[in-house]
């Protein structure tokens, strides 16, 4: 019984001698692949990858902390963003990376920092173009992140609206913040206004609360504000403000957002 007890034993240690033998040899990074999902003037090799990411192939793939890895790699590497590091045991990695592009302008005291859709500092430059220019100012380094709340949600709200980037850039070219009175709560909101590139302004008010609804409002009286109303003159509906602010409650037809323009500085009665 004894006897048996030993070997019993035995088995169990050299299996797990085994398994943690395999772990330290074939569980280790050995094949590193990268997958670009956007087209890209970005050469980067695997190796470089690896060194960016601050590992070395040999490294237990059990053990790999892939956030500080991602950390690593975005932060040597401003203008990647890495989606996700996906593990195909035993031994390979697969990086799946995208570029940043510049979306956002803005001063610094050296020139303009260019952000992307994520606010993310990208570069810094002397001047700036097919960018919307963020009225304001930073300073920051390359590689940090803008904390612009009101903005965080902006691009999305174009992709949501079937706006690509560069149709989003032909229609825009500069962004401020504004403040307006909420009259039911007597509450300060906090509003984005574009300036088009024709040089008309849009009022996005309350830009925190269903940002992409207000965009959708704003294409739709932009697309048919000449069959808006045969009162107004066309020197009024081409040159107007448009201002979006949503109801309290949405009860109001089923809608959540509604329109006015204002001209002079005087609201327009549609």
């Amino acid at each position: 019984m004894k006897k048996k007890l030993i070997i019993a034993i035995s088995v169990i240690i050299v299996v797990l001698v085994t398994i943690v033998s395999l772990s330290f040899t074939l569980f280790t990074v050995q094949n590193v692949e990268i997958d670009m999902r956007t087209s890209s003037s970005i050469e980067i090799s695997s190796d470089e990858i690896l060194k960016s990411a601050q590992i070395s192939k040999g490294r237990n793939i059990f053990f790999l902390d892939k956030e500080q890895m991602i950390q690593n790699i975005e932060k040597s590497c401003p203008t990647l963003e890495v989606i996700n590091i996906e593990t195909k045991f035993p031994s390979k990695l697969i990086f799946h990376l995208a570029e940043r592009t510049p979306f956002y302008a803005i001063s610094c005291d050296e020139g303009y920092l260019y952000l992307d859709k994520d606010l993310k500092v990208l570069q810094k430059s002397n001047n700036f173009e097919d960018l919307v220019l963020i009225d304001g100012k930073l300073n920051l380094d390359i590689g940090d992140f803008a904390e612009l709340t009101a903005l965080k949600n902006l691009y999305d709200a174009f992709l949501v609206n079937g706006r690509t980037p560069a149709q989003a850039l032909a229609t825009f070219n500069k962004l401020e913040y504004f403040e307006s009175e909420n009259e039911v709560y007597h509450s300060t909101e906090i509003g984005i206004k574009l300036t088009m590139i024709s040089g008309r302004e849009v009022y996005l008010h309350n830009c925190t609360y269903e940002l992409e609804n207000k965009l959708a409002k704003f294409y739709a009286v932009l697309g048919n504000i000449f069959q808006l109303s045969d009162k107004l003159s066309s020197e009024v509906l081409t040159n107007s403000e448009i201002h979006i602010n949503n109801f309290i409650a949405t009860s109001e037809g089923g809608q959540t957002c509604y329109f006015y323009l204002v001209y002079n500085g005087e609201k327009v009665t549609i």
